[in-house]
Parts: structure tokens; C-alpha cells; sequence
């Protein structure tokens, strides 16, 4: 009955847009204003382009009018969109490079229009958007995209459209934009991303590694490798039985950390991680770091639940009142799990009461915490969950489910709980059903054997420490 987590979603930024530099040699072609990607400030475009063009009777080699001109022929096509205007812009743009050749502001300009094209599904747009790549300094191929991505960009959205899966053909796209582009790290990490979806964690973890290799101090790179280490040790169906791999993903994490100091992700992670390696102390100085960089009501709630799993009760509670202050949603589990915790049935019954109305569908373990806090505040919570779907997201809950209801023994139960995750709850359920049957020693023994999991994260291990207390113990 683990708390929520946030996934960490790694995306490749595929669309640059943003004109730098200018021109080394004479006649000077200013890149576009940054509030104003046109440059053009008060005309419309059709003006703007009759101005110019009267102009350029005048003076047919200036690469500057040509420029503007390109600029002013690129609006019209973003707001026409006409074909023609985009024609056009690119015609006088090609125009400028036969009389300023290498220019850098047009031929970024260019290649984005180009790069455009390719996503937009133009298969002739490829080899010219290659072409002006190949003709980008270094420091400016570090400003854009490579082609290949563009590739991967209209092929991942046109499979979507379609529902047609061609995976091979996505990652040669990737691949060839990492040949392209060995120095930039979105194409590394967008391909590892994909192959971790896959549960191919070797080769996510290879791909991210060759591109630490090839780039310095890149903190993405280290953090995606923090990520798939870490879905690796969960993809294992519990992670605190990896805890291998969950030290490999802290290292990577604390890598990026110098690299990304304000990201409240990586402490997000660290955090959660350093809960699950048993590093108590660094668990809590991560996250008031956590709080401290980001303090919204659902990183503060997460810091109560930190708090409150480590029985640090009087600082969880008042780190929870922070949250509700900033508006903490109702179906934010820390509402209700942390007065569970404390023992404070009456509240964890009007916050679970919020808790439910939030929610269109409920677990396996909304439907168990139901009666549990219904038991002890003496609340009836039946109607409630009349209304709602029990939703059973895998074979294990599907076994709590029917050991709760009495539709499995105990010992069949026992059979199938086969991970430290698994016990955890094996040991707390059945232990609970001991405590309200008046069996205290065997309670005691299960309470005490759910803690010894050492799965911090998981609700049932405070809340056994709670019932081994009221017991005496």
C-alpha cells in the first residue's frame, strides 16, 4: 500500500526555434528581436513584403533586405499558411547565402524551417535540412536539433495517429540522430527512455553511459541513468529487494545534483531513495531541501509522510497543516495516511471521507483502509464505496482482496507473498486480522515481522509500529 510516487516523464526538446548570432562578414544580417521572431514590429507581413521588395529594386544585392524579406515571407506563411510564402522564404533566404555565404543567423534559420518540414512529413526536406547541418559551426549544432530527430518526431506522432507500432524504425531514427549529433544529449536519452519502456534496461543504461562519455557534465544524462536504475530495481516487483541497483541510482542522482542544484526532481529522488536505503537522516535533509527549493502543498505533504513514516509525528502534522494551507488536494493520500499513523481515527475518517468523494475508481487498499479507519473512529464507510469501482491493478492485490474478504485462507495468502513488498503486507494484514480477533501474541509477531521488511515506504510499516505499541510493545 505504498503512497503515490511521481514519475519522472524525459522528453527531447525537438522544436528550437530561437535565432543567435549574426553575420562574420559585411553586409551585417541581424538575427531576429527575442520578443519578436519576425522582427517585424507594427506592419502586417503583406506590408512589410511590398516595402521590402520596392526596396530591393533599389538595391538588389543587399543581403540584409533579403533577410528581413525571408522573415517578413515566413510570418505570412505562419499566419496564411500558405505554401507559397514558405516557398519564398526559403528562396530569399538561399538568396542571402549566395551573397553571404556561411552566414550563421540564416543558416540556423533555414535549417529550422527545413527541420519544420521534415516533421510536417516533407521527405525531400531531409536532405537539405542535412545539408545546412552539415554547414552549422559546432557551437551552433549545440543550439538545434539533429535532422534525425525530426525523422523520429513524424514517425513517433504518425504511429500514434495510426495506432501502428513501428518501434525498429524509431530507433534507427535515434540512432542516426546520435551519429549526427554525438555531442547533444536528447537523442541519447529519448532512446533510453524508449528501450526502458521496453524493459530493456541494459541497453537504456549502455546508451546513456556512451553519451556521458561523449558529453561532460551533462546533469539530464545523469539523472535519466538515476531513472532507469531506478525502474529497474522496481521492475524486479520490489525494489527494496534491489538494493543494488537502488545505490547505482543514487550516485547517478547525486552526480546531476551539482549539475542542477534548484531541480527539485533529484531531491524528490534522493529523498525517496535514501528512505529506501534505510538512510534516514538524508531522506529528511533531502527533502526540507525539497520543500525549500519547490514549496508546493504536494512536495510538502510528501516531506509529512517522510516524517510521519519515521514516527516523527509532531513534525509531520505540522508539515501537513503547512500543505492544506497551500491547498493540498483531497485526494492527496498524506490527508489521511498520516493521521492513520498517529492514530488519530477521527481525522483520518474526515479526511478519508474527502479522500473518496475525490476519487472515480478505488484500490484494493482505499477499500482495506476504509474498514480499518472505519473500525477505529467507528465510521461506516459502506455507502461510499458502494458508489465507487474497485479497480485491482495486479494478480497480488487481487490476493489481499480476497484474504480481506475471507475468500482465501491464511495460508494460501502466505503462498503467494513472495518478496520482501509482498510480506510486508502479508505479515501486516494478517497480523491485523490477530489484533481485532484479541490473538496479541500472534499479532505482535506479525506486526513486528511486517517491520522487519524494511520497507519504508510502505504504509503498513508505520502503521504496524502503531499497533505494536498499543499493544504494549
Amino acid at each position: 500500500m505504498m503512497s503515490p510516487k511521481r514519475l519522472q516523464l524525459i522528453s527531447a526538446a525537438l522544436l528550437a526555434t530561437v535565432l543567435l548570432g549574426g553575420c562574420s562578414q559585411q553586409p551585417r544580417i541581424n538575427p531576429a528581436p527575442a520578443n519578436n521572431s519576425s522582427g517585424i514590429q507594427d506592419k502586417s507581413a503583406s506590408t512589410e513584403i511590398a516595402a521590402l521588395e520596392l526596396q530591393l529594386k533599389q538595391a538588389s544585392n543587399n543581403a540584409e533586405l533579403y533577410y528581413k524579406l525571408g522573415l517578413a515571407y515566413i510570418v505570412d506563411a505562419e499566419k496564411n499558411k500558405s505554401p507559397r510564402s514558405r516557398a519564398l522564404a526559403i528562396e530569399n533566404l538561399r538568396h542571402v547565402l549566395t551573397l553571404v555565404p556561411g552566414n550563421p543567423a540564416t543558416l540556423k534559420l533555414l535549417y529550422n524551417i527545413y527541420y519544420e518540414d521534415i516533421v510536417a512529413g516533407d521527405k525531400q526536406a531531409f536532405t537539405s535540412a542535412s545539408h545546412i547541418f552539415n554547414q552549422l559551426s559546432s557551437a551552433t549544432k549545440t543550439e538545434v536539433n539533429a535532422p534525425s530527430l525530426a525523422v523520429f518526431l513524424q514517425r513517433y506522432l504518425a504511429q500514434q495517429k495510426t495506432g501502428n507500432k513501428n518501434r525498429a524504425e524509431l530507433y534507427r531514427a535515434l540512432l542516426a540522430a546520435i551519429n549526427e549529433q554525438p555531442s547533444s544529449d536528447k537523442a541519447y536519452i529519448q532512446l533510453a527512455k524508449m528501450y526502458r519502456e521496453e524493459n530493456y534496461f541494459p541497453l537504456a543504461l549502455a546508451t546513456l553511459k556512451l553519451g556521458a562519455e561523449q558529453i561532460a557534465n551533462s546533469g539530464d544524462l545523469y539523472q535519466a541513468i538515476g531513472n532507469t536504475y531506478e525502474a529497474r530495481a522496481e521492475a524486479s516487483g520490489c525494489s527494496y529487494e534491489q538494493t543494488a541497483y537502488l545505490g547505482d541510482a543514487i550516485q547517478f542522482y547525486q552526480q546531476a545534483v551539482p549539475l542542477a542544484p534548484e531541480s527539485a526532481e533529484l531531491h524528490f529522488a534522493l529523498a525517496r531513495l535514501y528512505l529506501d536505503k534505510n538512510l534516514y537522516q538524508l531522506a529528511l535533509h533531502e527533502s526540507s531541501i525539497l520543500v525549500e527549493l519547490e514549496p508546493s502543498a504536494e512536495n510538502i505533504a510528501f516531506s509529512a509522510q517522510n516524517f510521519s513514516m519515521l514516527g516523527k509525528e509532531q513534525t509531520a502534522h505540522k508539515l501537513l497543516e503547512q500543505a492544506q494551507a497551500q491547498g493540498l488536494s483531497a485526494s492527496d493520500s498524506a490527508y489521511h495516511e498520516i493521521y492513520m499513523n498517529s492514530g488519530q481515527w477521527m481525522k483520518a475518517a474526515r479526511s478519508f471521507t474527502d479522500y473518496l468523494q475525490a476519487q472515480k475508481n478505488i484500490s484494493v487498499y482505499a477499500f482495506i483502509k476504509a474498514d480499518i479507519i472505519g473500525q477505529h473512529a467507528d465510521v461506516d464507510f459502506s455507502t461510499l464505496i458502494a458508489q465507487k469501482q474497485l479497480t485491482v491493478n495486479s494478480k497480488w492485490e487481487g490476493a489481499i482482496y480476497a484474504f480481506w474478504t475471507g475468500k482465501m485462507t491464511r495460508t494460501q495468502f502466505e503462498r503467494l507473498a513472495t518478496n520482501r513488498c509482498e510480506r510486508t503486507e502479508f505479515f501486516f494484514y494478517t497480523g491485523y486480522r490477530d489484533y481485532r480477533a484479541g490473538h496479541t501474541a500472534a499479532a505482535q509477531q506479525q506486526f513486528s515481522a511486517a517491520i522487519e521488511q524494511n520497507t519504508y515506504r510502505f504504509i503498513e510499516r508505520p502503521l504496524a509500529q502503531y499497533f505494536l505499541t498499543a499493544l504494549g510493545r
